[in-house]
């Protein structure tokens, strides 16, 4: 059984530039990564991407604009744009049982936030 989420993650990468995750904070409590069981790239819904936005009238962040986009969260991604999912064994520290957990990292959006990838928890497995 397995529960779906879209929250937002603070994680940590792993030294030696492959990308995958070594640790993550999900609502105030740390997991350390104790394994990566899988890697794959999912394809982002177009209908979330900047243009199909800035169709339905949203603000949206545009390189060398200064609009803002109104949900600061929101995915900038275009309508090509893939996310990178690893699916990871954590626990929150000694003595407590690991988990399984789906985090994905979107690509960074051109122009946009602070320059890093934004991280999503989307999927506990029991």
């Amino acid at each position: 059984m397995s529960r779906s989420f879209d929250e937002v993650v603070h994680v940590k990468v792993g030294e030696g530039g492959s990308g995958e995750p070594s640790a993550f904070v999900w609502r105030g409590r740390l997991f350390v990564v104790r394994e990566v069981l899988a890697s794959w790239s999912a394809r982002l819904p177009w209908w979330q991407g900047v243009a199909a936005r800035a169709l339905r009238g949203e603000a949206v962040e545009v390189r060398g604009s200064s609009a803002l986009a109104r949900d600061l969260g929101a995915r900038a991604a275009g309508p090509a744009a893939d996310e990178q999912v690893w699916r990871v064994v954590a626990s929150a520290g000694f003595g407590v049982e690991p988990g399984t957990f789906e985090l994905a990292c979107e690509p960074v959006a051109a122009g946009g936030g602070d320059g890093g990838p934004r991280w999503r928890l989307v999927r506990v497995v029991d």
